[in-house]
């Protein structure tokens, strides 16, 4: 404007036309601010703990377009804890019917036994590892070659992983039977051993129903939309408890019925996000270049967070292992109980947070604004702590009396009650470092890290698998179950303060190449200048 005043100045005869021209355009101007500010609602304007953290009752509620609806920090973890409530109050129902039937018996141990080689290897390929390591270089290929490109990468993703899934299930069935009777529980019977092996070859199907539904969870999770990824948690137990209700109705079905039900359930959670893909317009077609660049960056991030998911993984074997020569037979369907109650509030914490935390720090550390990438991660990593150590208490308190009220039922007796209690006060003792590493280790992957989990994770499992060897020497025979948990908290704990403090120094580090410093820098060297 000040431009356009001194040409009116100059020019004489137009001056007072300019000048005309000029109080329309500024009336003009100030009307449109007017309109604007008057259209603007006060909560868009204002809205609590900023465009990151904030918080809107209106975003829950149900409209129009809610399943595409993107989510800041806060209401996704919110959003996701309500449907990790809904999928556990579930989940303790499913249990309670679970232990109503088989109790702790051998068909239970069987049962649980047979679930964790298909669970690790779903964890392996496509678990966590996956999505940690697509969704950064989803971020970076849309931003730098395009919508297009995007979907292009990901159905070559797709592709590769169904690929490699049906393969390494079709190996799973031959090597079974080895794998049950040497690695897992080598300590059973082997009428029990057989049982273990049927069932685990039922369940080898789920990783590559679950694996397939991981793509849609990533793509959904990197649009910011987590309706759909949350309610396909709570809708998975519907299956479980499908299955339970067969083997009520027929009992000659036997635990069979939980078994095929686990599928059915895998089913149900890929299903529920299909519409959203839809919404968004998700294009698939038949890629097939293994020399991509995009494949090669995925592959490079998953390799390392799949070494670091199975390491964890091979905790869970060695527990098993080490529960299979417990001379009480209740021992493994303690363990397990006990994991489902722990693991409440440390997945309210540790899965609902760090999922809804992941697409925000890539999306800072894409963006090379690394001063704010430390904010979020202190601000989040002092809330998971300060939620954990109560929890962790409550559950000592609580434990006893919770444990009587949802499994003593049936089968379950009085003796698995307070041996369940027992292992739930040595997972409680390392509830806060359980809860904190995964919510530490998605800051690593916003920064296309994944070697140092991998790292830390080797280190936690040399400790763990230590500390359980020792404390089968010392403890005694009553006590001697708590070797399991004690051995998982202190190690965790131990992992959480490392990956802490050595995130927080790498990010230290690059706060020197932020954005919003160098612009800042550049103003003042200007201003001085």
């Amino acid at each position: 404007m000040r431009g356009v005043i001194a040409i009116s100045q100059d020019t004489g005869p137009t001056n007072n036309n300019s000048q005309r021209g000029k109080a329309v355009l500024v009336e003009a101007e100030q009307s449109s601010q007017r309109e604007a500010t008057r259209k603007t609602p006060p909560s868009s304007r204002f809205i609590w703990g900023g465009r990151t953290f904030r918080i809107n009752l209106k975003s829950f509620l149900p409209a129009e377009g809610m399943s595409l609806r993107r989510f800041s920090i806060v209401e996704a973890a919110l959003l996701l804890t309500l449907a990790i409530l809904a999928s556990r109050g579930l989940g303790v129902i499913r249990q309670s019917i679970f232990n109503a039937i088989f109790g702790a018996g051998p068909e239970a141990n069987a049962y649980y036994a047979a679930a964790n080689l298909p669970n690790t290897l779903f964890e392996l390929i496509a678990g966590g590892a996956l999505s940690h390591a697509f969704i950064p270089v989803f971020f970076s290929y849309e931003k730098n070659h395009g919508q297009r490109e995007a979907w292009r990468l990901t159905s070559l993703v797709f592709n590769v992983l169904l690929v490699s899934l049906t393969l390494l299930i079709v190996l799973g069935e031959f090597v079974m039977p080895v794998a049950v009777s040497k690695l897992l529980v080598p300590g059973y019977p082997p009428a029990e051993q057989a049982l273990t092996t049927q069932l685990s070859r039922i369940m080898l199907i789920q990783p590559l129903i679950l694996g397939l539904g991981t793509i849609a969870t990533a793509i959904l999770n990197s649009k910011r939309q987590f309706l759909l990824p949350a309610l396909s948690l709570a809708v998975y137990n519907f299956g479980l408890i499908g299955g339970l209700l067969c083997t009520l109705a027929f009992p000659h079905i036997g635990i069979y019925g939980p078994t095929y039900g686990v599928l059915a359930a895998a089913a149900c959670q890929v299903a529920v996000q299909v519409p959203g893909l839809l919404k968004l317009g998700v294009r698939y077609s038949f890629e097939w270049n293994i020399r991509h660049p995009g494949l090669r960056e995925v592959l490079i991030l998953l390799i390392p967070n799949a070494l670091a998911v199975g390491v964890a993984s091979i905790g869970l074997l060695i527990d098993t292992s080490f529960a299979s020569y417990l001379t009480d037979r209740a021992s493994l369907s303690a363990i397990h109980n006990a994991q489902l109650l722990y693991a409440l509030p440390s997945a309210l914490v540790a899965q609902a947070v760090a999922q809804a935390l992941l697409p925000y720090l890539t999306l800072h550390a894409t963006a090379q604004r690394f001063v704010r990438m430390r904010q979020i991660a202190i601000k989040v990593m002092g809330a998971a702590a300060a939620l954990t150590v109560p929890a962790a208490i409550l559950l000592v308190i609580f434990g006893r009396p919770l444990i009587r009220i949802l499994f003593q039922h049936g089968a379950f007796t009085a003796h698995s009650s307070a041996l369940t209690f027992l292992v739930l006060v040595g997972y409680a003792v390392g509830l806060p470092g359980i809860a904190l590493g995964p919510l530490v280790t998605s800051g690593f992957v916003a920064l296309k890290d994944t070697r140092t989990p991998l790292f830390t994770n080797i280190f936690a499992l040399i400790l763990r698998y230590g500390l359980v060897v020792l404390l089968f020497r010392i403890l005694s025979a009553h006590w001697i179950i708590l070797a399991i948990p004690l051995a998982l908290s202190i190690s965790a704990t131990a992992e959480a303060a490392l990956l802490s403090l050595i995130l927080l120094w790498r990010i230290q580090k690059r706060m020197r190449f932020d954005m919003g410093m160098q612009r800042l820098l550049r103003k003042r060297r200007a201003q001085i200048a």
